[in-house]
C-alpha cells in the first residue's frame, strides 16, 4: 500500500470519527431539559391553531428568555445589578444612552485638550479622564432613574385600582397582575408583565415580588408587595387593603407635587444663575471679542475660568440639594 493511499484512509477515518463525535454531542445537547422544553415550546407554538393558545405559548417563551437573561446578569455581581436597573428604567435604549454620554464627554475632553481650551497638565488630564466621563454616565443614569420614578408613580394608583376591581370580581391576584401588565404602557406595564411572566413559569409569588422590589426600589411599590404577600399568608379583604394603599399613594404623590411647587422658585433661581454667566460671555464675545478673549488664550485667564466653573458647579449642586425635598 502506497503512502498516499494510507494517508487517504487515515483522513477518511478521521472525518468519520469527527462526524460521529459531532452527532454524539448534538444528541447529548438534545437530551438536556432546557433544550427539550425549548423545542417543545417551538413545536407547540407552530402547531397551535387557537390564537389564545399561541399567545400563552409566546408569553412562556418570552418569560423563559427573560429569566435566562436575569440569571446571567445576577452572575455578573454589581455590574449585573446596575444593568438590570438600567434595563428597568428605559429598556435596551438606556445602556446606549449611558455609553453615548460617556463617549461624548470623552470626545469633548479630547477635543478641548487638542485645541488648547483645556490645560494640558498631566494631573488635570489624568483626573479629568478618570472622573468626568464616568460622572457624565452616572448623571445620565440618575436622570433616567428620576424620569422612570416619576412616570411609574404616576401610573401606580390606577394599577392598584385595577387590581382592586379584579379582586372584587373574584379574579386571582396572578391574573390581575398579568392584566395590569397588558393594559398599561411603559414604564409600569412592562414591569408588571415581567412579574406575570415569572408567575406563569411557576415561580413563587414571594420570590417574584422580592425580585421586583429590588429591581424597582420604590417605597410605594414595596407597600404594594407587602400587602399582596400579607394577604396571601393571613387572608382578609385584599380589596379594602389595596384601596387604603391607593389613597396613601395618591396622597404621597400630591405631597410630592406640592413640594415641587413650593421649591419651584429656588430651582428657577438656580437655573437662571447657572445660565447667566454663559449668556454674559456670549454677549461679550459678540460685542468685544478681544476683551473676553484673554480669558481663553492666557494661562491665568484659563485658570480663572476653571475656578469659576468649579464654584458655579458647587453652587448649583448646593441649590439643588436645598430645594429638593424627599417625600
Amino acid at each position: 500500500m502506497s503512502t498516499a493511499n494510507l494517508v487517504m484512509i487515515l483522513a477518511f477515518a478521521a472525518f468519520v470519527l469527527l462526524g460521529l463525535a459531532m452527532l454524539a454531542l448534538l444528541d447529548i445537547r438534545k437530551q438536556r431539559p432546557a433544550y427539550r422544553v425549548k423545542e417543545r415550546l417551538h413545536s407547540s407554538l407552530h402547531n397551535a391553531a387557537d390564537p389564545s393558545r399561541r399567545k400563552v405559548l409566546a408569553q412562556l417563551q418570552r418569560a423563559q428568555a427573560d429569566a435566562r437573561r436575569r440569571l446571567r446578569r445576577e452572575k455578573m455581581g454589581t455590574v449585573g445589578y446596575y444593568l438590570n436597573r438600567l434595563e428597568t428604567f428605559s429598556g435596551r435604549l438606556g445602556l446606549r444612552l449611558v455609553i453615548a454620554a460617556g463617549a461624548g464627554t470623552l470626545l469633548g475632553l479630547l477635543l478641548g485638550l487638542s485645541s488648547g481650551l483645556l490645560p494640558n497638565h498631566a494631573a488635570f488630564v489624568i483626573v479629568g479622564l478618570l472622573t468626568i466621563p464616568p460622572g457624565a454616565m452616572w448623571f445620565t443614569y440618575r436622570k433616567l432613574e428620576a424620569r422612570f420614578r416619576e412616570r411609574f408613580l404616576g401610573q401606580l394608583p390606577e394599577a392598584v385600582d385595577m387590581i382592586v376591581r379584579a379582586s372584587q370580581a373574584g379574579i386571582p391576584t396572578v391574573q390581575s397582575i398579568r392584566t395590569v401588565g397588558e393594559r398599561f404602557d411603559a414604564p409600569l406595564g412592562p414591569e408588571f408583565r415581567r412579574m406575570g411572566d415569572s408567575l406563569l413559569l411557576g415561580n413563587d409569588m414571594e420570590e417574584v415580588l422580592d425580585d421586583a422590589v429590588v429591581r424597582i426600589e420604590m417605597p410605594d411599590f414595596s407597600f404594594l408587595s407587602v400587602c399582596l404577600l400579607l394577604q396571601r399568608e393571613t387572608g382578609g379583604s385584599l380589596a379594602e387593603t389595596l384601596e387604603n394603599l391607593s389613597n396613601i399613594i395618591r396622597s404621597r404623590r400630591d405631597l410630592r407635587l406640592k413640594t415641587r411647587a413650593l421649591t419651584a422658585e429656588g430651582r428657577m433661581s438656580g437655573a437662571l444663575l447657572a445660565v447667566l454667566p454663559f449668556c454674559i460671555i456670549g454677549i461679550l464675545l459678540a460685542i468685544n471679542p478681544g476683551y473676553i478673549g484673554v480669558m481663553f488664550h492666557e494661562p491665568t485667564g484659563q485658570k480663572m475660568l476653571w475656578i469659576a466653573g468649579i464654584m458655579l458647579f458647587l453652587g448649583i449642586a448646593m441649590i439643588r440639594k436645598i430645594a429638593r425635598l424627599e417625600v
